[in-house]
């Protein structure tokens, strides 16, 4: 059985050199049997599997060379900064001084004048207030008053004499160490004790000049309170304790 041929020709585009070549192949003639078809299209796939795997390279390539490009000039720039911030900070500016010495020199100062000003004020800082001569408190001022015990305090056989040095030494210790009136305060008298109930009488010196003293430190209100908050820190069991809301005071 006799097979027409017939020759045709293929033009193969590549996009390297935009350049195209001409292959010619053999096609059946139009007496030949169905399975020619076969035949060409396998001849005419190499061709163009070629060029889709050119094409694909092509484009592969062009994504690694853009990664790589964007990297480098990331790292490019990176580097330009630092060469750039270097050859600022080694800049002469000032007597032959360069810009990291001078800014270097300039913190060093800062954290000087911080530190020398801490010290001054420290040392130097004094409080006027706390300067006083005692000995120029010469007017007295007298506060008198009385209390209750709690008579499960102490013991009912205690001499009355050692529970008044007691009690003595109760309302000297609250007002020696008042920062208020530690400086004025001079003595505490026990007057009479009769039962569970205390007299006492308070003395403060104040200077001549005690006319604001009067209205604000050394006021009723203000030796009054010292004594209440001292008896309503103390504990029911402590030994002679006394009750906070029987005290009573006056000035005079």
């Amino acid at each position: 059985m006799s097979e027409e041929l017939e020759l045709k020709t293929i033009q193969v585009v590549r996009d390297n050199n935009n350049s195209t070549e001409q292959t010619t192949v053999e096609v059946p003639g139009n007496g030949a049997y169905s399975g020619h078809d076969s035949s060409e299209r396998n001849e005419v796939s190499p061709l163009l599997s070629t060029t889709q795997d050119t094409e694909n390279n092509r484009e592969q390539h062009i994504h690694v060379d853009e990664g790589v490009d964007t990297d480098s000039l990331s790292q490019h720039n990176l580097q330009r900064e630092l060469r750039r911030v270097k050859k600022e900070l080694n800049e002469v500016v000032v007597w032959k001084l360069k810009l990291w010495t001078l800014i270097l020199i300039v913190f060093t100062a800062i954290a000087l004048v911080i530190g020398i000003s801490i010290i001054v004020c420290a040392v130097v800082d004094d409080d006027e207030d706390e300067k006083y001569d005692k000995s120029s408190f010469v007017v007295p001022r007298f506060f008198r008053g009385n209390f209750t015990l709690d008579a499960e305090s102490f013991d009912s056989e205690t001499k009355e004499e050692d529970t008044m040095i007691e009690l003595k030494e109760q309302l000297t210790g609250v007002y020696n160490s008042s920062p208020a009136l530690e400086r004025y305060f001079h003595s505490v008298t026990i007057n009479n004790l009769q039962n569970t109930t205390g007299q006492f009488k308070l003395q403060f010196m104040m200077p001549l000049e005690h006319d604001k003293l009067i209205l604000y430190t050394l006021s009723l209100k203000m030796v009054k309170h010292v004594l209440l908050q001292h008896l309503y820190d103390r504990d029911t069991g402590d030994p002679f304790y006394i009750i906070p809301t029987s005290l009573h005071m006056e000035a005079g």
